[in-house]
């Protein structure tokens, strides 16, 4: 397998892949750096590579691949909704406000701690974070999903929990 015969398939699915990936997300820009990625994604190994080449249909391969980075991108949007509640005045990043985060944060384990810094705070993919860290996505999730049962039992403990707004959803 050479790398110029992926990219000559990549090449061939590339219209009919730009065209769907718009219609699917709704933005020119947007689909544009979706297709982008999938390349980068695609490309990136030679599992993956090996993957669209040896695959019945490659535009159906290359394809889920864009769905799967959109619904990503979706769900990292919305995780940012608690970072915008912070921006309004919640939170306005005071000495004290730090503080206090940084107190919560150490009541968590490295490990925990890590996972929610890289996830709800830097706002990085659990696959960005666990390539940072070194570990399986899943073990980041699982010790994300930890620090946050944790984390909100201490601020319910300490009466300090703010309601969420109307339909923000639980994660």
């Amino acid at each position: 397998m050479h790398s110029a015969d992926f990219d000559d398939v990549f090449v061939k699915l590339l219209p009919r892949l730009q065209r769907r990936v718009v219609q699917l997300v709704g933005d020119t820009h947007l689909g544009d750096d979706l297709v982008q990625e999938v390349y980068v994604r695609l490309k990136s190994s030679p599992r993956r590579q090996r993957g669209l080449l040896d695959h019945p249909n490659p535009y159906a391969y290359a394809l889920t691949t864009a769905v799967n980075l959109a619904r990503g991108r979706w769900r990292a949007e919305r995780r940012c909704v608690v970072r915008a509640e912070v921006d309004t005045g919640v939170c306005d990043g005071s000495p004290e406000d730090r503080e206090f985060v940084a107190g919560l944060l150490r009541r968590l384990t490295g490990k925990e701690a890590s996972a929610v810094l890289l996830v709800d705070i830097a706002g990085r993919t659990l696959e960005e974070a666990s390539r940072l860290l070194g570990v399986h996505k899943g073990t980041v999730q699982r010790n994300r999903v930890r620090a946050l049962a944790e984390l909100r039992a201490v601020l319910l403990d300490a009466g300090s929990c703010v309601d969420r707004p109307p339909g923000a959803s639980e994660q």
